[in-house]
């Protein structure tokens, strides 16, 4: 089903699938305070609700992958928006933290089912630089989230508390999926769809980690998706410890840093029509590097508020710019298997990044220098990756 032309209702209609992974992340952080007081608990244990969101993810992406090469797009993409709205629903009902934990997972099973499935869909309709041109536009509204989400969740405060944000974001998913039923074909020909049973899914897995270059590029996701939430995951301790900003403001530095990824995704998909994407891949990965080493020294010499808030934009800008890139590297080449491609390096990075968890909790929380020490460990192993096992040079150049 492969398009000659880009088509923008339809690509934005996929990329709006992509909206409740951030959505399920990025308006809780500010509320993270709050959750606690209500639920009776420490604010420290309820963030480690990021860790069931991502494990939700996990396991989200490694089913709904092989599972949509296989039955097609349609039906995952429709049980997912109704799972997610039935999840979030339920959030409004939480009496204790084990149930929040619960449901946060099954928030980011159901969103991750949905993202892992749009980014196969736009695989499905095109490819090479087509490819990154359709990713970039998708993300025009699925990276609005990224940013707005922070501000929701701050805003959220001064008119309900934060159970009124599961409801919300139900509503969300209900029209979402009422668009999807009504406007979204499946981008999959029976042709194309690949057998279902278990050999044959990890058959498809294992052909794609014997592809040298996916198996690198899944490497560098690995590395990305660490730094990213050890980022996610000091940075809200930092802006209170270090620069004593308080929650509700927080939530607007974190959209401003949002924004910053955003435009880095835009900016990482227009290079990568002009210059080769794994050499856009590998200068994000330098700019990101650069940031870290910047928040080390920040932290040493103490420096004000204004220079760790351009390092920490310059970081977040390096991670959008390089979504682009990966993902249309390690997708043009396996068309018939993009949603377990898709799933397999995304699965990779929020996977490691969940094991890394108690990485998180011992890297210092009161000045910058345990994000920068993170970033710049995490990314140079990335940069070695890229070189030894992606080998830029040997690959050919995307039509």
């Amino acid at each position: 089903m492969t398009q000659t032309k880009l088509r923008s209702g339809l690509i934005l209609l996929i990329g709006a699938l992509g909206m409740f992974q951030p959505l399920s992340l990025d308006p809780y952080m500010p509320n993270i305070g709050n959750i606690a007081k209500d639920l009776n608990v420490q604010a420290s244990l309820i963030a480690q609700n990021l860790t069931f969101l991502t494990l939700g993810v996990s396991v989200g992406l490694v089913i709904a992958g092989p599972l949509s090469d296989a039955i097609g797009r349609r039906r995952p993409v429709l049980f997912a928006l109704a799972g997610f709205a039935l999840a979030s629903f339920a959030t409004t009902y939480v009496t204790s933290y084990e149930m929040f934990f619960t449901l946060r997972s099954a928030q980011g099973f159901f969103a991750a089912c949905a993202a892992v499935v749009a980014n196969a869909m736009l695989r499905d309709l095109y490819q090479g630089l087509l490819l990154i041109k359709a990713i970039a536009r998708s993300m025009l509204i699925m990276g609005t989230t990224w940013f707005l989400g922070p501000i929701f969740g701050s805003v959220l405060q001064s008119f309900t508390d934060w159970r009124g944000l599961g409801t919300l974001l139900a509503l969300a998913s209900l029209l979402l999926l009422a668009l999807v039923y009504w406007k979204l074909p499946d981008t999959m020909t029976l042709e194309d769809r690949t057998k279902t049973t278990a050999k044959e899914v990890l058959n498809g897995f294992a052909r794609l980690l014997k592809d040298r270059v996916f198996l690198g590029l899944v490497l560098v996701q690995v590395t990305i998706s660490i730094s990213l939430y050890s980022y996610l995951n000091i940075s809200t301790f930092v802006y209170g410890n270090a620069y004593g900003v308080g929650a509700t403001q927080v939530g607007f530095f974190l959209a401003i840093n949002s924004a910053c990824s955003y435009a880095g995704a835009q900016l990482g998909a227009l290079l990568s029509r002009k210059f080769k994407p794994q050499y856009v891949l590998l200068g994000t990965q330098v700019l990101g590097l650069s940031a870290g080493t910047a928040l080390i020294f920040i932290a040493i010499f103490q420096l004000p508020f204004i220079v760790f808030s351009i390092a920490i934009a310059l970081f977040v800008t390096s991670f959008g710019s390089a979504i682009t890139p990966i993902l249309g590297l390690a997708m043009d080449s396996h068309p018939h298997e993009a949603g377990t491609a898709a799933a397999v390096i995304t699965f990779a990075g929020t996977f490691a990044a969940t094991l890394a968890g108690p990485l998180y909790s011992v890297l210092d929380h009161t000045s910058s220098i345990g994000i920068g020490i993170a970033i710049v460990t995490t990314l140079s192993i990335g940069i070695f990756f890229l070189f030894a096992i992606v080998k830029p040079k040997q690959l050919e150049a995307m039509k």
